[in-house]
């Protein structure tokens, strides 16, 4: 099979279907209206893959932020605090991650929710809590642009299937769209096997130095969430991918381990 037809037939059975959409959506109204309920008129918006267009069937969650207004007189731990005690009070076992809040829905599917304050009217940037005791400013909208309008969300969730079915080690989704993204620079876009070969390079010769900064605040270095070993590891899963002699190879599941 041409590997062009290969890669898109993968993509097309990454699609959710119609009725997993309107599960999201769902959700999304449901934790809208038990958070309403606190005061200062939060605003509530889609992110992550969801929003971003790169989400794959294969492993997928719903990501929602919630920004109260500027002059809400609210500090950033009051509000991450708030919306976790109603969130807790919604679903068992949610647990605070370091900027969100995870709520479990079914086994392997989860929500995080982003609590913030805007910087200003436009709530374009905010500044969120930030465990366990700090905060930092950034734009989910931001980041939301900057994938979406790209033109490799079809790399990118490709990329996603492979360190989804090879277990590599790259912890943010974010982390990994940039570095597609860094990796695909000047490629073309009609060719999802160049760009893949592309992506999978750059991770191979550079991810141990690779400094991905956050594209809406150059002060957060993304790339230092992930440890050496973590960067060695995936070193060797592209190098890996790269030697692999099909597609079909690259993206067999990697066998569970006992």
């Amino acid at each position: 099979m041409d590997e062009e037809i290969y890669l898109r037939a993968l993509l097309a059975a990454q699609e959710l279907k119609p009725q997993e959409e309107r599960l999201l959506v769902r959700l999304k109204d449901t934790v809208q209206a038990r958070l309403s309920r606190l005061t200062g008129s939060p605003v509530f918006y889609y992110a992550g893959s969801f929003a971003k267009n790169t989400i794959i069937r294969e492993r997928f969650d719903l990501d929602i932020v919630v920004y109260w207004p500027p002059d809400c007189g609210y500090t950033l731990r009051d509000i991450y605090t708030a919306v976790g005690k109603v969130l807790r009070a919604w679903r068992l076992g949610v647990t605070p991650k370091t900027v969100a809040w995870h709520v479990p829905i079914t086994a392997g599917f989860y929500i995080d929710v982003v609590p913030g304050r805007a910087v200003d009217n436009t709530y374009y940037y905010a500044n969120l809590y930030r465990r366990p005791g700090s905060w930092i400013q950034t734009s989910i909208k931001k980041h939301i642009k900057t994938v979406r309008d790209s033109g490799r969300c079809d790399v990118i969730r490709l990329m996603k299937l492979w360190r989804v079915r090879k277990r590599v080690p790259i912890p943010k989704s974010l982390l990994l769209e940039l570095l597609t993204l860094r990796g695909c620079s000047g490629c073309r876009f009609s060719s999802l096997a160049s760009q893949m070969n592309a992506a999978l390079e750059f991770i191979r010769d550079c991810i141990m130095d690779a400094r991905i900064e956050d594209p809406a605040n150059a002060n957060n270095i993304i790339s230092d969430e992930m440890t050496r070993k973590q960067r060695l590891v995936a070193r060797l899963h592209a190098r890996k991918a790269l030697e692999a002699r099909t597609w079909n190879a690259v993206f067999a599941p990697r066998p569970a381990t006992i």
